[in-house]
């Protein structure tokens, strides 16, 4: 019996410390949150002031723009809104040239040139001094990044003895837009 006494009383001690342990965690955790709310309620007043006072700053400098002065910069942005779509929406032939200019290949060169914009095609016609040339050019369309498509044909002997051909290149869409 008394081994049950002393294990009762054991059990006792160890609850009464468990109840201690909750009892200095939950007292914790109230002094944490009367802190934190201390901690706002001094903190909310100077944010108050300073909202208020940046409200005024706003204000004044309000006043002190003009109406004219506001209309001409919204004038202005307007503007170059405008130019701005009106660039995107252009048409760059010089880009086309650009192309050609950079690779047209030495022993060829071209006669006749026809741009259509809308179905970005681009007709040439001209003469090279051998089928290799000829074939050397060809890949050089094919492997540039502006060009979507090349058509090969038309091919004939002219009078100086030069290899006459036609070319269609089909060329991607930004190469007609502005490019710097």
């Amino acid at each position: 019996m008394a081994d049950l006494f002393v294990k009762k009383e054991a059990s006792l001690a160890a609850l009464g410390q468990g109840r201690s342990l909750l009892f200095y965690g939950s007292l914790l955790v109230f002094f944490l949150a009367l802190a934190s709310y201390g901690g706002l309620a001094l903190l909310n007043p100077n944010l108050q002031n300073t909202k208020e006072r940046l409200i005024e700053e706003t204000k004044l400098k309000q006043e002190s723009l003009r109406p004219e002065l506001l209309s001409e910069i919204f004038l202005l942005d307007e503007r170059l809104t405008n130019t701005r779509t009106l660039l995107s929406k252009h048409t760059f032939a010089s880009n086309v040239f650009k192309l050609i200019e950079s690779d047209t290949h030495p022993l060829v060169r071209f006669t006749n040139f026809n741009l259509t914009t809308d179905s970005r095609k681009l007709e040439l016609s001209g003469e090279a001094a051998d089928y290799a040339a000829l074939s050397r050019q060809i890949g050089i369309l094919e492997r540039d990044p502006q060009v979507e498509k090349v058509e090969f044909g038309g091919l004939s002997f002219t009078v100086a003895n030069l290899l006459g051909f036609k070319l269609t290149i089909i060329l991607k869409p930004g190469l007609l837009q502005l490019r710097p």
